[in-house]
């Protein structure tokens, strides 16, 4: 249970009051607001009694009972400063602190102090819900439970059911339950916003995934169509592998190089003949040159006659016998010279000969060398596609590896997309979870849950107290609320009325009871208790003398019982009677209200 003890207000250029402040120390007992306006002394009202509480209301609210506008509030005859300042004392089991609100208009400003150190937030707004939640107040808790305007304000059953509902679930503090339904709702509708988008993220997430996958079949499904290439491929490489070495395993093996030794032998065998032929060929026809020579010497030597032809002297026997033998020596030489020949002619057939044999086995030796470079060639030619084919072979492997692999490009963002997916899920599945707590949270706090529980419940004690208070006003009614808190007012016959088929005072002692009914309820409900109550006009409404005699008790029973300070706003003389605490007495001169002594009027 919070207390909160309001102790003092002060008002300077407020409404009607001027440069003089009006201050009112609330303290226990019955006391009654007054005065007279000697601008019209025969007028009781237009004095400045409801400044008061207005004042009181624009201290903790920053706005006035009557909703002035702020530029009227002012006080129009002073032109000063407006300044309302406000001391109360808030008590809980843990703490009591003492606090101090000051608000001013021209300019506009609010302070609030808590045990004398500045709490002021950094707006006004924020500072005025602060004081609100420090005194856990609201508008219409103040307005009809702490300061009650009886006559200008529309009577609680003159409203129509939704203000009724409302105003009743406030003071039963069940306004909690609609404040928490509609955060709930506005966290409901901010999950279900939430979980759409990760729904639609979802599915953009997995429409990724299937394309990646689709990716990586196809990237998979194309290296498996290569992996059937590459072994044909393969296969047909081997096989030419293999009869390319039976080839050229059967292709035979030739000695170039002793094809060659023999080749230049033989050419300088060739040689050898050549020299010999021209050899032979030079003495053939040195010795035929120097056989004819010899025949024409032969020819040339000896004669039948007797007489030389040349000289003419004549041929002694002794020169015939010269001439005969030179004859037989010329003879000798050319027939050595035709059997040098005829051994030369022998011998150079025979070279001959020889050369042919030795230019066929050149010619022989020369083709079998081309043939044996040809098959070396060819030798090599196939060693080389050998080598290439092994290679491809080697590549084909390589490719083989790498199309047999299954991991692919796609693989890591396929698995980060996946963690995406989980991640999503995840959120999805808390989201749906969240949902389904808000759900049933939704319905504990709804019409249908645990409030309706808790009203019925209330009920009783709502009826009680209103039953009560009817009585001790003498009242000829009774009201009774449902659940769904539509009352049923029935009158001295049992019958069922209309609020508006009774009596204007009737209707009076209708609202206050329920006036007192929702101030002691909230009070009990509300967890909070306020010392002050300020009844606007309760005197000058359509009650008799008995009647205020009634509401008097009941005042009186209220202060004793909760050591209030009761404030009644009244222009009645006879209202002073009752007062148990203090007559705040004001005056109102030229425009302008100020406080004096009761004992000086």
């Amino acid at each position: 249970m919070k207390n909160v003890t309001f102790t003092k207000l002060s008002a300077v250029n407020f409404l009607s009051i001027g440069d003089t402040p009006v201050t009112i120390e609330f303290t226990e007992g019955l006391h009654v607001i007054t005065g007279i306006n000697r601008d019209k002394p025969d007028r009781r009202n237009a004095i400045g009694k409801s400044t008061i509480a207005d004042s009181l209301y624009f201290a903790i609210f920053g706005d006035t009972l009557r909703g002035i506008k702020k530029d009227l509030i002012p006080n129009n005859i002073t032109g000063g400063k407006t300044h309302v300042e406000l001391d109360f004392t808030v008590q809980t089991t843990t703490s009591t602190d003492d606090y101090k609100v000051v608000r001013t208009l021209n300019p506009s400003k609010v302070f609030i102090y808590k045990n004398g150190e500045d709490k002021t937030r950094d707006s006004i707004s924020n500072t005025t819900k602060y004081i609100s939640s420090v005194l856990s107040a609201s508008p219409s808790i103040f307005q009809n439970c702490v300061i009650m305007t009886v006559n200008n304000a529309t009577p609680f059953m003159a409203k129509n059911k939704i203000e009724k509902r409302k105003f009743i679930e406030d003071i039963f503090g069940m306004e909690v339950f609609s404040q928490m339904l509609t955060q709930l709702r506005q966290q409901y509708n901010d999950v279900k916003r939430e979980y759409e988008t990760e729904l639609a993220k979802y599915e953009e997430i997995e429409t990724s995934f299937n394309n990646y996958t689709n990716q990586r079949d196809i990237t998979l499904k194309r290296r498996k169509d290569k992996k059937q290439v590459y072994l044909e491929r393969q296969q047909n490489n081997e096989s030419e592998i293999c009869q390319l070495n039976t080839e050229v395993n059967s292709l035979g093996v030739e000695d170039v190089k002793q094809i060659k030794s023999n080749l230049s032998t033989l050419e300088e065998q060739l040689g050898t003949c050549d020299t010999k032929i021209s050899k032979y060929v030079e003495s053939i026809s040195a010795d035929t040159v120097s056989a004819k020579h010899i025949k024409e010497q032969y020819k040339k030597i000896g004669t039948e006659a007797d007489t030389c032809p040349v000289c003419l002297r004549p041929i002694e026997e002794h020169d015939k016998a010269n001439i005969e033998s030179e004859k037989q020596q010329l003879k000798a030489d050319i027939d050595k010279l035709v059997s040098s020949m005829k051994s030369s002619r022998v011998a150079l057939d025979k070279v001959k000969d020889v050369k042919l044999v030795v230019q066929k086995a050149i010619s022989d030796h020369t083709t079998k060398l081309t043939n044996a470079k040809l098959l070396k060639q060819k030798k090599a030619n196939i060693e080389g596609r050998i080598t290439q084919l092994e290679s491809w072979q080697s590549e084909l492997k390589v490719d083989l590896e790498q199309v047999e692999s299954l991991q692919t490009d796609f693989d890591n963002i396929i698995k980060e997309t996946q963690t995406r997916i989980d991640n999503v899920n995840a959120k999805i599945a808390q989201f749906r979870q969240k949902i389904s707590k808000l759900d049933i949270v939704k319905y504990v706090v709804s019409e249908e849950g645990v409030k309706s529980y808790i009203v019925q419940k209330l009920l009783d004690l709502l009826n009680n107290k209103l039953l009560h208070y009817l009585r001790k006003l003498d009242s000829n009614s009774i009201c009774v609320f449902n659940e769904y808190f539509e009352e049923e007012i029935l009158n001295e016959k049992n019958k069922v009325c209309s609020y508006f088929n009774f009596s204007g005072a009737e209707r009076k002692s209708i609202d206050l009871a329920c006036l007192f009914t929702f101030s002691d309820i909230r009070r009990m409900q509300g967890g909070v208790k306020y010392n002050i109550a300020i009844y606007d006009e309760l005197f000058d409404s359509s009650f008799d003398e008995k009647g205020i005699e009634l509401i008097t008790e009941i005042l009186q029973d209220r202060v004793k019982e909760l050591n209030e300070c009761s404030i009644v706003i009244s222009h009645r003389k006879e209202s002073i009677k009752a007062v148990t605490g203090d007559v705040i007495y004001l005056e109102k001169t030229n425009g302008v209200t100020r406080r004096i002594d009761y004992a000086d009027n």
